[in-house]
This record gives structure tokens, sequence and C-alpha cells, in this order.
């Protein structure tokens, strides 16, 4: 992301509420223009009840998180990444892509927030590929992480940017 003044908050294995108790210190002080937020399985593999009961509970959450950080950072621009379809994590598929659902709705309907579906970067519909994961199979590898850059994140990039006049996010 060479092309693009950023700066790397993230922390590998993070819920959203931790997220929310770290803003103060990794995101608030910065005054981001564009946050981008990697939702995933982390928030709701460790919920109990129905997998209903689960996207509820998962939404409500992250509608109260980005209206928090939209109330802190009123100019700045989210974009939400869908949760990657992991092999490592087949059992969650369908949860995974009904959260992504619903995201997507989310962010169509809140005009500070971005969706970026990448649901076909690692699941065509019937396989993962599996080519794209560390051993774990719910980490991308360096070829994984490219393609999710390339193929992904940097068009939402451009298009946060051009909608929203920040090219002084560019270097």
């Amino acid at each position: 992301m060479s092309e693009y003044k950023v700066q790397n908050h993230a922390f590998g294995g993070s819920i959203d509420a931790e997220l929310v108790g770290y803003a103060d210190r990794i995101l608030f002080p910065y005054e981001p223009k564009i946050v981008f937020f990697q939702t995933g399985s982390n928030d709701y593999v460790q919920l109990s009840g129905t997998d209903e009961e689960k996207i509820e509970k998962c939404m409500e959450y992250k509608k109260q998180m980005f209206a928090v950080f939209h109330e802190q950072m009123p100019d700045a621009k989210f974009v939400i990444m869908s949760g990657l379809l992991l092999p490592g994590r087949a059992e969650y598929l369908n949860l995974t892509l009904t959260i992504n659902e619903e995201l997507q709705k989310l962010a169509e309907e809140t005009d500070y927030l971005y969706y970026v579906d990448a649901n076909a970067l690692t699941y065509d519909g019937t396989n993962f590929d599996e080519s794209l994961f560390v051993e774990d199979m719910i980490h991308l590898n360096h070829d994984g992480q490219l393609r999710w850059y390339n193929e992904y994140i940097k068009s939402m990039i451009e298009q946060v940017i051009t909608e929203n006049g920040m090219d002084s996010v560019r270097k």
C-alpha cells in the first residue's frame, strides 16, 4: 500500500468489543480519513445460541460500534471488508455468508459505510481455494494477502478517495 498514507493499527484475533475498547488509543487520536475493518468469524464463533441469534447479536454490536466510531470521527469513511470464507472454519460458511449479506445491507443504507464483498476470493460457491491460506486454513498466506489487496481493497480505496475528494490520502 506504498501509494497511500497508511497506518496499520490492526491486531490479530480481535473481536469488535476489543476494537471499541482500544479505539481511544489506536483509532481516534490519528483522525483517519478512511478506516478499514476486517470483520470475521472471531466475533461469532464464541457466541452461544442459534445461528439466527448469533447473527442478531453480532449485527447489533456492529451497528453500535460503527455509530460510536462515526460519532467520534464524523468526517471519516468506514470500509467493511466481508468476512473471509475460511476452509479452516467451513462449519461457519453459511453463517459468514449471511453476516456478509447483513453487513452489505448496512453499508448500503448508511452514508459513511462502504462494503467490500470478497467472498469470491476464497470460495467459488462450491470449493475453498486452500492455496491462499497458511497451514491453519484460517489466515491468508502472502499470495492470498496480495490478491486480497490488489483485487478488492485497492479499488475500494480509490472509490472512497474519488467519491469524497480525499486525494490527500495518496502519497
